[in-house]
């Protein structure tokens, strides 16, 4: 389900820059297609290339702009390296959109350690480490609007601590 925000009338002549985590399947992708119609200038990330490089295609097809920008958003190097990407080619990030997320498919009590911490890297860094590189805002450009509040209740039943940042947002210029 793609949110409503999105679905509003389509400036089809958009100069919008923004980036998408988790842009290769699902709802990320279903979200790079609207931007794709709204002719956005996006920056997908994903780990899977060739589901990044369909989601270029598409957003292509539409009149939009994409650059594939495949890496793990549980690595902040990589989200920052990757948002300086999108600027370059782009520029000033309009809108930052989290949607990647990791689940394990078990019983709670079966989990590893080592599968709560990568659910955790995911699922909760990344929308930390994209949601710190959606909010910043150079003095002088556009503003940045940061939607990984508005999209972070798809995750809040993975990871408590995704409750805490949220709550965080509410009370700033986010929520």
């Amino acid at each position: 389900m793609v949110p409503r925000v999105l679905l509003g009338s389509l400036d089809m002549n958009s100069s919008e820059v923004v980036v998408i985590t988790g842009a290769s399947a699902g709802v990320g992708r279903a979200t790079a297609r609207v931007f794709g119609k709204r002719r956005a200038k996006v920056g997908l990330i994903a780990r899977g290339r060739e589901g990044l490089d369909a989601a270029k295609r598409e957003i292509e097809s539409y009149g939009g702009e994409a650059i594939v920008l495949p890496l793990d958003v549980a690595d902040a190097d990589a989200v920052e390296a990757a948002a300086e990407q999108v600027e370059q080619t782009f520029g000033p990030i309009d809108i930052w959109i989290n949607n990647a997320m990791l689940s394990v498919f078990s019983p709670i009590m079966e989990m590893t350690p080592a599968e709560f911490k990568r659910v955790t890297e995911v699922t909760y860094l990344g929308y930390v480490y994209g949601n710190a590189r959606g909010a910043e805002a150079d003095e002088g450009t556009r503003p940045r609007i940061d939607r990984a509040g508005r999209l972070g209740a798809r995750v809040s039943r993975h990871s408590a601590a995704v409750c805490v940042l949220r709550g965080e947002a509410r009370g700033s210029r986010f929520s």
